[in-house]
This record gives structure tokens, sequence and C-alpha cells, in this order.
């Protein structure tokens, strides 16, 4: 039995401790801070790459600075790395560029005053993918600087690097994971401390955007405003985008490091499965609005991928990445494949669940997927193997109860597989990277009940950015309460940075004073270890 009691637990409504992700400027571009610099890299998956291509295409006059949404890079392998902008000299009315593909050109120097261009290229920003661009640059190992130009405009200057090869001995890597990031209830300053910190890398946990109407500035908590309504064309998506884009401290993040980028549910809507929107009243055409929001995030992402096919086709996202010997990392996609929520996605419920939730067939991966996991971790002879995911892994239910049907304790078949896969092949060293539920947390993760079986794996769960907590801070103990929680932070917004060694993996969850003040402190609430071969975690000492 759990040990809160259930009178409690209803007096202190902690079901809301489950709760997932939930919808509650001036445009400009900005360079990186001059003192951040970064030396290292990660590699991504088998997916198809974008490829360079030279241009003859005539270039035709902007009406004014292209480059109002900064630079950005990602998906790094040991040769390349994919470069990214989108040219929009008016970001928040559809990009306002003419009606016409516009080459561009790319420079990689190893100074960043560019005195000696060492790598160029040039492509082309098409109509059709609202003149973004993602340029494969192929790349020698180092810290190199980039930027674009086109008709004459010169791009702000981003920082990448690409991957040690994958079986280079590699000594430590540093990378934060993030998520959940609603513009309306918080500023960014956890984005400004990202670019101080100058991590190798940042993995993004899904919630980029969020798709909710705007309100008034001052009303239900809001600090900044969406202004338009909640987007379901390609049009909206692109313009909502644009707004989380044109900030300056999201923009200073992405041009420190290379990112790497996967999706959850506010990118297309709040908890969405499948092809199931969440009011059923809207299926009739969500396969479309689905796909092109599909599209509006590709084109805002330095994503190692082509665009989405068509509406009803799969878009593949997932994939598998490496840092040299040291990490090995899947990347899932658990939104796109999912068997929809169970027992009609009550919350917040103690009574027992219903016999559907139990069924085998129901998947929160889908079977392809889960299979692609079995494939690739602990295959790729790496010291960690991770999963960058998005919805809780660590067993929340309550005597039974289920009380986020859209995370993972809603797919109980599903996951017991996957644990019991890690059991019964010994992977060692397993650490689940999350997001969504708008607080940091460890979680240790067994194959049986929890805390009945050897530990088979570690969660580190990353508070949101700016997004609003879910949960009183009241709660915290109930909250720790749970057999398999290792610790819970409920109040404040923030991230976590990693720090990776063959010996130790160290996750730091750093957090924002107030994140409805722009200059709101930065600070360091716990640090976390996994000793190798333990696949246990416990309190760093002060």
């Amino acid at each position: 039995m759990h040990p809160i009691s259930r009178r409690l637990f209803l007096a202190g409504s902690v079901a809301v401790v489950v709760g997932a992700c939930s919808d509650a400027t001036t445009s400009g571009s900005t360079t990186p801070r001059p003192e951040n610099t970064v030396a290292a890299t990660t590699p991504p998956s088998s997916s198809t790459a974008p490829t360079p291509t030279s241009s003859t295409v005539p270039t035709p006059r902007l009406p004014g600075d292209p480059f109002t949404l900064g630079v950005a890079s990602g998906d790094p392998d040991p040769t390349s790395v994919v470069l990214w902008t989108r040219l929009a000299p008016d970001p928040l009315a559809g990009g306002g560029m003419p009606d016409a593909n516009v080459p561009v050109t790319w420079q990689a120097s190893s100074d960043d005053t560019f005195a000696t261009v060492a790598h160029s290229g040039s492509t082309v920003a098409t109509t059709a993918h609202g003149h973004s661009v993602h340029a494969l640059a192929e790349l020698p190992s180092g810290t190199w600087y980039y930027r674009f130009s086109a008709d004459g405009f010169v791009s702000p200057t981003g920082i990448t690097h690409v991957a040690p090869a994958q079986d280079t001995p590699t000594a430590s890597v540093r990378f934060a994971t993030a998520s959940c990031q609603h513009y309306e209830t918080g500023f960014y300053r956890a984005h400004a401390d990202i670019a101080d910190q100058q991590p190798d890398f940042l993995v993004w946990l899904g919630d980029y955007i969020y798709e909710g109407g705007g309100g008034s500035v001052g009303k239900d908590g809001r600090v900044r405003s969406h202004v338009t309504a909640e987007p379901t064309t390609l049009a909206d998506y692109r313009n909502r985008y644009a707004l989380y884009k044109s900030d300056p401290d999201l923009q200073a993040a992405h041009a420190v490091c290379p990112w790497f980028v996967i999706w959850d549910d506010h990118e297309v809507e709040n908890n969405y499965a499948g092809l199931s929107p969440q009011n059923p009243a809207d299926a009739a055409g969500f396969a479309e609005r689905r796909y092109e929001a599909y599209q509006a995030w590709w084109e805002h992402m330095p994503v190692r991928l082509e665009p989405p096919a068509a509406a009803d086709a799969d878009y593949v996202i997932y994939r598998a990445v490496q840092w040299g010997d040291l990490l090995g990392i899947t990347l899932l996609d658990t939104r796109q494949y999912r068997t929809d929520q169970a027992c009609n996605d009550v919350t917040l419920s103690t009574e027992p669940p219903c016999d559907e939730l139990f069924e085998e067939g129901r998947t929160l991966t889908g079977d392809r997927q889960e299979q692609f996991l079995y494939d690739t971790i602990g295959n790729q002879q790496t010291v960690w193997n991770v999963i960058g995911q998005q919805v809780v892994m660590t067993d929340l239910t309550f005597n039974g109860a289920v009380l986020n049907f859209d995370q993972w304790d809603g797919y109980p078949a599903n996951r017991k597989r996957i644990l019991a896969h890690l059991a019964e092949q010994a992977i060692p060293n397993v650490v689940v990277l999350t997001g969504d539920i708008h607080l940091a947390g460890v979680g240790q993760l067994h194959s049986d009940d929890p805390g009945s079986s050897a530990p088979v794996g570690v969660e580190f769960v990353a508070t949101s950015i700016s997004s609003s907590g879910n949960i009183p801070a009241s709660l915290t103990e109930l909250v720790k309460s749970f057999p398999d929680v290792i610790d819970a932070e409920l109040v404040h917004r923030g991230y976590i940075l990693h720090t990776v060694t063959p010996a130790a993996w160290s996750a730091e969850y750093r957090i924002v004073d107030d994140a409805r003040f722009p200059d709101s402190a930065v600070s360091a609430y716990r640090t976390f270890v996994i000793d190798t071969g333990t696949n246990t975690v416990r309190k760093e000492q002060p």
C-alpha cells in the first residue's frame, strides 16, 4: 500500500502532481553573449539529412533585415552539423518575405571576427518552407563560429561544433535538458542562464510552443501575451513560432550550442494522441492540422530531417544520437504513435482504473518505435545508455489508481515491457531524461512494483523553462513520499545541467527565483549523482 492516506491525498489534491504541461514583443536578432564559447559535440540519427546546395537563383530585394529570428545549430555528427535560420523581416505577420525563393550563404570561421572564412556554402530559402534554412555544414572538430547572409544582410553569429567520433574515448561532456516554455506565463531567464553556462549541447524534450489563444497581460498570471487566437493552420503556427523565437534569451541559448529537439503535445494541441485530438468533435480536420503543425515545427528546428511528406504519412522524428564512447541517446516520440488515453482520460481520480487500461495492445510508443528502442539502447557501445523522451516514466500510481492517463502510468503494459527489457538484458547505466510536468524531480525505475526489485535506471525530470507549476508548494513532502520518487521541487522554473564522465553522472538542477521577472536570479537547487555500474542515484552532499 502507498504510505499516503487517501484522506490526506484528497485533502491536498495531490493528483495535480501528475498534471501534464497545460495551457494556461518585440522581434529582433541578437548575437551570442561575448563570453559564450563552446567546445564539444554530439551526433544524431540515421535520418535523412539536408543536403548542401549551390544556387544560381537571383536574389530578390528584401524589405528589411531578414534575420530577426536568430540562428541555431543542431543534430551534429562526427563530420557535420545542421545550421538553421529563417528569413523573416516581419516575423509576426507571416515573415514579410517576397513571394520568391532566396539564395542564402553560410560561413564558418575559427574566430568570431570571420577574418578567415574556413568553410562556406550556399542554399536556397524557399517560399514552400517559410524561407527557413537547414544547411548541412561539413566541418572538422573544434569550435566554429557561423553566420548567414542574404541580399547584403548578415545574421547574428552562432557557435557550434561537430561530434567526437563514435569510437573516440571521451573524458567528459556537459549538456542541458529543458522543456515547456509557455511564452505567456514566464520570461526565459533560464535560457539566459543556459547561454551563460555554455553547455556542449542541449536536449529539448518538448513543448517548444504552446497553442493556446492570447490573453490579456496581468490576467490569470500572464506576464506577456500570445496576442493571436489558437493556431490551427500552417500560417498560424509559423506566427506562433516566430513570436517565441523573437525572445532574445531563447535566441542566445540556441546560438551558444547545438540542440537535439523532440516534440511533445503543445506543438500541435494539448494531450492529443496520434490522430485523436483533445476534443473528439475536432477529429474531421485534425490530420491536416497536425501535418501543418509538424511542418511548422520542422521549419523552425535545427534538425537533420526532411520535412513531413503528407497528412496521411508518419513523420519519423525518433532517432539515435551518440557522443563519442560516452553517451548513447535514444530520442523518442511519445505523441504520434500512442493509443488514445484510457478511461476517458479522467484526471485526479483515486478510483480503480477501467479495464481498458490493462489491454496489452495499448501503446505510448507504437510497435515500430518500441522495437527501435530495443535495437538501440545498450547496443551503441557507450558507457551511458540514455532515453530522451517526454512524459514521466516513474510509477506515480496511487494504491493502483492512475492519476494521469497521459503519462506512462496510463500505458502500463508498454512501460513494463521496456523496463523488463532493461532488466533482462542487464543494460548498465540507464538514464531517462524527461520534461512535461513543470516540476523538478528524480525517480528510481524498477522493472516490477515500485521499490520491489533491483533498479534498472534513473529518471531526471526537468522542470519547465517558464510554464507555470501545477502543484502547491505545500504538497512537496507529499510528492516526495511516493515510493520511487527520490526528490521533487515544485515551486520554481528552470532546467538541468548534466556533467557526465565514465565514472559518474552529475545532474545539477538549476532554478529561477521567479520567472515572472526577466532578470530574476538563477541558482543551483541540488545536485544528484549516479555512480557508474549502480543504476541508483544519490543526493550530493553540500
